[in-house]
């Protein structure tokens, strides 16, 4: 009888547990969040502007700027992500550039934390989940 009084006080806790947990969310209530990008490259017109001041003028800050903001993108991924070692799996970071560089030249009106969410997305199949 004892036990049967422990087992029901053990679910009763375990459901109000339950029901005082919130569900973590990487957004506000209504879905918002603030981006936080250099500000060169905020979309993807502007990254395709980089990549062009890039090869006409050979000024690569822009782009450089946006190259590191990628990495540790990616990096933050590697770090929160259930099951991420290397998001990228060994791909280096030319090869990650220059599919969100095709990306952009498709959706210019995209921002690029669109961009990179959808590199995420392409990624994340084929992530490794430990080191080699």
């Amino acid at each position: 009888m004892e036990s049967v009084r422990i087992k029901s006080v053990a679910v009763s806790l375990l459901i109000v547990c339950l029901l005082l947990v919130q569900v973590s969310h990487g957004a506000d209530a209504n879905g918002n969040y603030r981006i936080m990008t250099t500000d060169l490259v905020k979309s993807c017109a502007a990254l395709n502007a980089a990549v062009t001041l890039a090869q006409v003028e050979d000024s690569w800050a822009p782009l450089h700027g946006f190259s590191l903001y990628t990495m540790g993108y990616i990096t933050a991924v590697n770090r929160l992500a259930f099951d991420t070692y290397d998001l990228a799996a060994g791909k280096n970071p030319k090869n990650l550039l220059l599919w969100l560089e095709r990306y952009c030249e498709a959706y210019p009106g995209k921002s690029t934390d669109e961009a990179l969410h959808e590199l995420v997305k392409e990624l994340y199949s084929t992530r490794l989940a430990y080191p080699r």
